[in-house]
């Protein structure tokens, strides 16, 4: 009878929640047309080119959850945060846990959380890391575009706002947010210092240095920056080269850090009376804890072999 209870109180808020999504979806639309207008109406003022789809910085109003570490991963995925991104993110793991308790009882929905939680943090972080390594494989083209734009005659700024406007996402966003940066009250090189701070593009930090110098001293910046697209290529095709080469040592190293965290999951979720029943004993405890502490340091020592790898 409990459970029954239980299950038809989740599926109460979670068609509670459907609809509140729904209700903030067509009201987000209908902000983001007007904000898309009014955004339009000023770039045609200003006079600025009007693009179809506009700069990160510009056509976002996102959230802030006061984690740096946190925003900047999401920024680098690409992520808005907003409260039907939080709802999405949230009810899943909420709704496993409570299902989890309903059937399992409170030790299995509290390994449920916590292993949902996991789950859902590294998905978002494989999405922030695919991104940023398809953001620096796109930057030696970008500055090829600003070298080809430079030695036909434009200067530095106007060939950046130019190579911006014309690159593929996700390098857009980024390229785009300087560019709007640089056309309000930033020097070109601070809008690329800012953006390469926020969305930690160290490579960005040698575009600025480069466009620093050219914009205060003149000078061939197109050959630097030429060799400079050289170099990162050179770079990117050692690194794909030396990803091929360790794949299996670092998938490896994966399998052996999760699948005891895996298998210790299972077990917690599945009998929670083997656990308690080490837990309660006090050899079992030592053993638990034991088993603890070596699998961080474990896990530990194979993540930064497989990081330096």
């Amino acid at each position: 009878m409990l459970q029954a209870g239980v299950i038809g109180g989740l599926a109460l808020v979670l068609a509670l929640a459907a609809v509140l999504l729904w209700r903030h979806a067509n009201s987000g639309k209908r902000r983001a047309a007007s904000s898309a207008f009014l955004e339009d109406q000023l770039r045609r003022s200003r006079g600025a080119p009007v693009s179809g789809k506009l700069p990160f910085a510009q056509g976002a109003r996102a959230l802030r959850s006061g984690f740096s570490r946190w925003d900047m991963l999401l920024l680098q995925g690409g992520v808005r945060q907003s409260p039907g991104f939080y709802a999405r993110l949230i009810l899943p793991i909420v709704a496993g846990a409570l299902l989890a308790w309903a059937f399992l009882g409170w030790l299995s929905a509290l390994v449920a959380l916590v292993l949902l939680s996991v789950f859902a943090y590294f998905l978002l972080w494989l999405r922030a890391d695919r991104r940023q390594r398809r953001r620096v494989s796109q930057l030696p083209a970008f500055l090829d575009n600003i070298v080809r734009l430079v030695t036909i005659g434009n200067s530095m700024a106007s060939a950046f706002q130019t190579a911006a406007a014309a690159t593929d996402e996700p390098l857009r966003e980024v390229v785009e947010t300087a560019a709007a940066l640089s056309r309000s009250a930033k020097e070109l090189d601070a809008a690329l210092v800012q953006v390469s701070r926020q969305y930690d593009m160290k490579e960005l930090y040698m575009v600025a240095a480069v466009v620093s110098v050219a914009l205060r001293f003149g000078g061939r910046s197109d050959q630097v920056l030429e060799r400079m697209a050289a170099f990162m290529r050179d770079i990117g095709q050692a690194r794909a080269e030396l990803s091929a080469s360790s794949a299996e040592i670092r998938l490896s190293a994966w399998i052996l850090a999760l699948l005891p965290l895996g298998i210790a999951g299972f077990i917690m979720v599945a009998n929670n009376d083997l656990f308690m029943g080490l837990w309660v004993d006090p050899l079992g405890f030592k053993m638990l804890m034991t088993a603890v502490c070596l699998q961080l340091g474990g896990s530990y020592i194979l993540y930064r072999m497989a990081k330096a790898i």
